[in-house]
């Protein structure tokens, strides 16, 4: 008998164990589930037992915080930024700058280059694969998968949107990386942004170097000979197949934005290169801002002393 009450016993304790064990799975699976329908887009999400982070354009991108009405008073007209330059590409005349030719890390403001080398030495149509080797690069702004195929024209659009570091990867790599860098720093060495250095093409890299002055002569060869990449950086978004990329630079609603591109890396900072028509003539002006705490609160005030 005695041995009879044990045995129930302990099967009791072992159901009444395993009844504890099935409810804390279910527990863990909804915040699971919660997790990966969460509308945080950094959100920290499970797969299997891994844990993955969500890297979106909201990281590098640096998404605006208020609304330029909404811009704080306190910091008056102060500049954050390390570095900056608005120079009137229209007359070829500096309005304003500050340490301009310091030299500093640029982050994505690599790809503006990235972007046209890309455009100048791979077709428009060729067709390039997503491969794990790319996928591995730092963030997926992009939201590319393995194995997926897209042309060139088509990888320009995360690119130059949403700063996807897998698409300028994948450019490089679909020409030769240390060939595609190569022809990187001699593209801006024949238009005289002689300060300027790469050594990777997405921006990651903190020996990815600039000044505020080369980085105006940069943007002001692409308005000059390759406008439709500044096109692309005005889109709001833009859907190829089942991607849809949203640009989320704040400038977009202003009819005076030209185009441009920010970055941020904890070495760079948060950085931007941006282009508007101002003034009465409506006379086109770079903005450079690098080393910037508040970037976009930067690039207002400097617009507001030219207008």
């Amino acid at each position: 008998m005695k041995q009879f009450f044990s045995v129930l016993f302990g099967g009791l304790v072992l159901i009444f164990l395993g009844i504890i064990l099935v409810w804390g799975f279910g527990q863990v699976n909804n915040k699971i589930a919660g997790l990966n329908k969460s509308d945080d887009p950094d959100a920290v999400v499970t797969d299997g037992l891994r844990k993955v982070i969500r890297y979106t354009a909201n990281e590098e991108e640096g998404v605006i915080n208020s609304a330029i009405e909404n811009l704080p008073r306190n910091n008056g007209d102060r500049i954050t930024a390390d570095a900056y330059i608005v120079k009137n590409l229209s007359t070829d005349s500096v309005w304003t700058e500050y340490d301009a030719t310091r030299l500093r890390p640029v982050a994505s403001l690599t790809k503006l280059v990235t972007a046209v080398v890309a455009r100048r030495m791979i077709q428009a149509d060729t067709r390039i694969e997503i491969t794990p080797q790319i996928i591995s690069t730092f963030g997926n702004t992009a939201g590319f998968r393995a194995g997926e195929i897209f042309t060139a024209s088509d990888l320009m659009y995360p690119l130059m949107m949403v700063s996807s570091n897998d698409a300028a990867e994948a450019f490089a790599r679909k020409y030769g990386r240390t060939k595609f860098i190569r022809v990187m720093n001699d593209f801006v060495q024949s238009i005289g942004a002689y300060r300027t250095y790469f050594a990777d093409p997405s921006g990651l890299s903190k020996a990815n170097v600039s000044t505020a002055t080369d980085l105006a002569i940069i943007i002001d060869w692409i308005r000059r000979s390759d406008p439709s990449l500044l096109e692309i950086t005005t889109l709001k978004s833009k859907t190829v197949r089942n991607h849809t990329w949203v640009n989320p630079t704040h400038f977009l609603s202003w009819s005076y934005y030209m185009g441009g591109k920010n970055g941020y890396t904890d070495e760079a900072g948060r950085t931007s290169v941006s282009l508007f028509r101002l003034g009465y003539d409506k006379e086109v002006y770079a903005v450079v801002v690098l080393g910037s705490d508040n970037r976009d609160e930067d690039v207002v005030r400097l617009i507001n002393k030219v207008k």
